[in-house]
C-alpha cells in the first residue's frame, strides 16, 4: 500500500511537471545618458510545452522550438535579452537537442 502511494504521488508530480514544461525569460536593458544609469528588468513566462514558442519582443519575432517537439524531460527553458540598442542575445538555459540551441537563439527572432 505504501508503495502504491508513493508511485500515486510520484506519478503525480511528473504530471505536474509536465504541465509547464517551457519557459522563456526576458531580460530587457535599459541605458540613461542623462543623468548616467541604467536599468535591467527580468521576468519569465512558464507555459505547457507546444511545438514551437512564438513571441515578439523589441519589434521582432521569435520562433523557438518548443519541447512538445519530442522527449525533453526538463522543457525547453531560454533567457534572452534585449540590450539598449536593441539588440537581441539568448541562451538555451535547460533543455536537450530538440530545443533551439543557444547559438541559434538570436537567430531565431526576425
Amino acid at each position: 500500500m505504501k508503495r502504491t502511494l508513493t508511485i500515486v504521488a510520484l506519478s503525480f508530480l511528473l504530471v505536474s511537471a509536465a504541465a509547464l514544461a517551457d519557459t522563456v525569460s526576458v531580460t530587457s536593458q535599459t541605458s540613461f545618458s542623462s543623468p548616467s544609469g541604467n536599468i535591467t528588468s527580468t521576468n519569465s513566462f512558464a507555459f505547457q510545452g507546444t511545438q514551437t514558442i512564438t513571441f515578439m519582443v523589441a519589434g521582432k519575432t521569435c520562433n523557438l522550438n518548443g519541447s512538445a517537439r519530442g522527449s525533453v524531460p526538463m522543457g525547453c527553458n531560454y533567457a534572452i535579452t534585449v540590450a539598449p540598442n536593441g539588440t537581441i542575445t539568448g541562451s538555451l538555459t535547460a533543455g536537450n537537442s530538440v530545443c533551439t540551441q543557444s547559438n541559434q537563439v538570436a537567430a531565431s527572432c526576425k
